[in-house]
């Protein structure tokens, strides 16, 4: 009898399709969010002490933002939080002024610790912290990687109380001892939902697990899936939840419009769009991966305005010098990932442009929250192609306000083109000036030139004469 041959590899399960059981979705109950935010009309009537009082007057900040009501009385009364905002509502305050005017600056050890995705997000909300803390002589240590290690050991070795930075390089100091946590009493995990959405769910739980059991958790983000809410209820104890209402407070001042192009014809429709674009209009285009970014940078450094690009790929040095050419007003338009952009607080950005269709309307809303900001008006834009009108329909269906199909802009109009036509008609205009004046000064010289043979003549002539009458 042949024998049959035996066949290698991975045994398919019983399941449907041969796919093994299912793993049966574990339902998440839905955020229960405050309903309204208290009535408070200034930070002065919460007892943050007259330090912090000074330090929010110092940033010109005088009404407290809806997140910030809702927020800041929980987290003085010792309970952990998970909150819920939409972008550009003041988290880092919310959970900074109280947090800072508890911490003692006579201690020297880490007494606070606040994670974030990003760099740039850390630098931001160190940035707020320390302008916070530096009327109470709180220290602030910025610990994310990329940057050397050694001038942020030497702040926490001069006694920082607290600990901003990205749960790599805050894991990595730990485990070589030059950082600890056996006295934090606060945890702030910011904008959590990419927290665990870029991979950094075991270095968190890692991280929190060195912490003291009695500490104070804090958790805030634009947005909450039921993966990470879950995660979230998972890490706190018996939290109180907060969300504003509306879930983005700056939908009435932006302006929403959708482009049906071709992949390959984003580019040209990017292009235009910032050609007839105004003089001060700033973009921000956000792409899905990498190198969507990469190959669209190198397209659009070919035109005349200046261009940059941000993503998790650069090194510190790279995105630092990018966003403070970025803040300074020295970028046209800002190409980036989402990841990256994480922390980008520029007020001046007044189009947003979606180059890529978002995957949930969550991550719409908080793109889009980046134009529109302090009572400005700002306008986003999504370009949807064949590929992604089905992302784009559940998308859409899913707000609850309009935005409107537009067309690829033509060419005709274009404020960059005419500038550019504008600019070679006066230099042929220049140029036809000086040729004409060339020509006449050729035509003088010529004419001297033969003239003055009959000019010598006369001349002679009129000697003899004069002399014969003398």
């Amino acid at each position: 009898m042949t024998q049959k041959p035996r066949r290698h590899g991975r045994r398919r399960g019983r399941g449907p399709k041969g796919r093994g059981p299912r793993t049966p979705k574990i339902k998440v109950e839905p955020l229960h969010p405050t309903a309204e935010p208290p009535d408070v009309h200034s930070f002065r009537e919460w007892e943050l002490g007259d330090e912090i009082q000074q330090g929010i007057a110092n940033m010109d900040i005088e009404v407290p933002t809806a997140i910030q009501k809702l927020s800041i009385q929980p987290i003085l009364d010792g309970k952990d939080l998970i909150a819920k905002a939409e972008t550009g509502t003041g988290k880092t305050l919310a959970f900074g002024a109280p947090m800072m005017s508890r911490i003692d600056p006579e201690r020297s050890t880490v007494l606070g610790l606040v994670l974030c995705p990003t760099r740039e997000l850390a630098q931001q909300v160190g940035n707020v912290l320390q302008a916070l803390g530096a009327p109470r002589g709180v220290r602030v240590a910025l610990i994310v990687g990329g940057d050397p290690m050694h001038p942020q050991v030497a702040e926490l070795r001069a006694g920082a109380q607290v600990v901003v930075g990205t749960p790599g390089r805050v894991l990595d100091l730990y485990q070589q001892r030059f950082l600890s946590f056996p006295w934090t009493e606060y945890a702030v995990l910011d904008e959590a939902d990419k927290m665990f959405e870029i991979g950094f769910i075991d270095e968190v739980r890692k991280i929190l697990s060195y912490l003291p059991d009695e500490r104070q958790t804090l958790l805030f983000s634009a947005t909450f899936p039921s993966e990470v809410l879950s995660l979230a209820r998972e890490f706190t104890k018996s939290p109180d939840e907060v969300a504003t209402a509306s879930g983005l407070a700056t939908v009435d001042a932006i302006e929403q419009h959708f482009i049906p192009v071709a992949s390959e014809d984003r580019p040209l429709a990017l292009t235009r769009l910032i050609e007839q674009s105004g003089r001060r209009d700033v973009f921000l285009v956000f792409c899905e991966r990498r190198t969507d970014v990469d190959r669209l940078l190198l397209r659009m450094q070919r035109e005349t305005f200046p261009v940059k690009a941000l993503h998790g790929g650069y090194d510190q040095a790279s995105r630092f010098r990018v966003m403070s050419a970025f803040r300074a007003g020295e970028v046209k338009a800002l190409l980036a990932t989402d990841v990256a952009s994480r922390g980008l607080d520029v007020e001046h950005v007044t189009h947003v442009i979606n180059y890529s269709v978002p995957r949930e309307v969550e991550e719409y809303t908080h793109r889009i929250g980046r134009t529109g900001r302090a009572g400005r008006s700002g306008a986003a834009i999504t370009f949807v192609t064949p590929e992604d009108r089905g992302r784009w329909g559940r998308v859409k269906n899913r707000v609850s306000w309009d935005i409107r199909e537009m067309d690829v802009p033509e060419r005709t109009g274009s404020r960059g083109s005419e500038r550019g036509r504008d600019r070679s008609r006066s230099r042929e205009r220049d140029g036809d000036r000086e040729g004409a004046r060339g020509r006449d000064r050729e035509r003088e010289t010529r004419s001297e030139t033969a003239d003055a043979p009959r000019r010598r003549r006369r001349r002679g002539g009129r000697g003899s004469r004069s002399g014969g009458d003398a």
